[in-house]
């Protein structure tokens, strides 16, 4: 029901509104909000939550989200390859963004209707007929979330992501002001991403063999690498893009089994208080995300502004440069250093046989 609304609201270009300045400003902001806050987050909730509703094998919920996110990357790839391209065809004017909206809003529609009418919730299925699908208010299924010692942890894991990918935009700064080089974040992120990319099919095969909980553990390591790898010489060309490809591949490993992870952490909920919850299990963690975004953004720049760091300033002093080496090649490292002992604590993929098999029995006898 949501698509059509977030896809028409993505389309309508501000510069055709006929507001004068302050009026575009107010109505950028409104429809940005709508879309993304609101009508974006309606559908990507259910739609991740889809992994924990269509099967309880551990292994197919890591296929289906690694899937996922290798179509979300190769979908950014191929939205920054063809935007620019496109609006230039339509006349590289503000209507040409519009136009330009307007067929991925019109392919979103196509790819979500896709997953409607093709997918089933076939984990809802079995509960209905097993009797055991009962409604629980919000509050007895937030606290038995809080007694979800998997959940807090993914939770802790997804909002440390956040806030490192947050803080990734101080590498504009490092481009600009100290390799003096504003092209090469682009160049780095090409690498970064084709790396990922390929990494996501490594994990398809390994994951049966190893178990996400190893993978993500491993791709928190080598993130870490790849950091502390730029730390050998910070503005070597050549260290920089290896890194890139490390970092990719370790954020592959990481972001390709996470949701799988957390699809996981509803069985565990479901036997260990009787309460599923998949809809709130991805909801509350969704707002973990934006809350990790947003103090690492806000934290971003109360740093810089610490260091002196003049956005306005065509040339940074030297307190400002310290503080923009601080934040690339430092604060990952201590933030990846917490994820990997925070990971070592997640002992469900050992423990989710088990659970399966007790929850499959409780349900026989109900």
């Amino acid at each position: 029901m949501v698509v059509y609304p977030f896809c028409s609201i993505t389309g309508p270009d501000v510069h055709s509104t006929g507001f004068g300045t302050t009026g575009k400003i107010i109505y950028a902001f409104l429809t940005y909000n709508l879309a993304v806050t609101v009508v974006y987050t309606a559908i990507n909730l259910p739609f991740g939550s889809l992994a924990a509703l269509m099967t309880k094998n551990q292994t197919e919920r890591g296929y289906l989200n690694i899937s996922k996110m290798v179509f979300a990357f190769g979908g950014g790839m191929v939205v920054n390859a063809a935007t620019l391209p496109l609006v230039k065809y339509f006349g590289n004017d503000s209507s040409a963004w519009q136009k330009t909206f307007l067929i991925y809003g019109v392919v979103a529609i196509i790819f979500f209707l896709i997953v409607f009418f093709t997918t089933k919730e076939a984990v809802t299925e079995e509960a209905k007929k097993a009797g055991s699908e009962e409604k629980v208010n919000i509050p007895q299924a937030l606290k038995s979330l809080i007694k979800n010692k998997y959940w807090m942890i993914l939770l802790a894991i997804f909002f440390l992501n956040s806030v490192v990918n947050a803080f990734i935009g101080v590498n504009v700064y490092y481009a600009q002001y100290i390799m003096n080089d504003d092209s090469l974040i682009g160049n780095l992120s090409i690498f970064q991403n084709i790396a990922s990319f390929a990494a996501f099919a490594v994990c398809t095969g390994i994951i049966r063999k190893i178990g996400k909980q190893k993978i993500a553990i491993s791709g928190v390591a080598i993130s870490f690498i790849g950091y502390a790898m730029v730390l050998l010489n910070p503005t070597s060309y050549a260290v920089l893009y290896i890194a890139a490809i490390i970092k990719g591949v370790g954020n592959a490993a990481l972001s390709g089994v996470m949701y799988g992870m957390l699809a996981d952490t509803v069985e565990y909920n479901d036997w260990k208080s009787g309460i599923r919850a998949e809809g709130l299990v991805f909801s509350a963690n969704s707002i973990g995300q934006k809350i990790g975004s947003g103090i690492g953004s806000a934290v971003l720049g109360w740093v810089l502004a610490a260091f002196g760091f003049v956005s306005s300033s065509a040339a940074q002093p030297a307190s400002a440069i310290s503080g923009i080496r601080v934040i690339f090649l430092y604060v990952p490292l201590v933030v990846f250093a917490i994820m990997f002992i925070i990971l070592l604590f997640y002992k469900l993929d050992k423990e989710y046989g088990h659970i399966v098999e007790d929850l499959e029995k409780r349900a026989k006898r109900a």
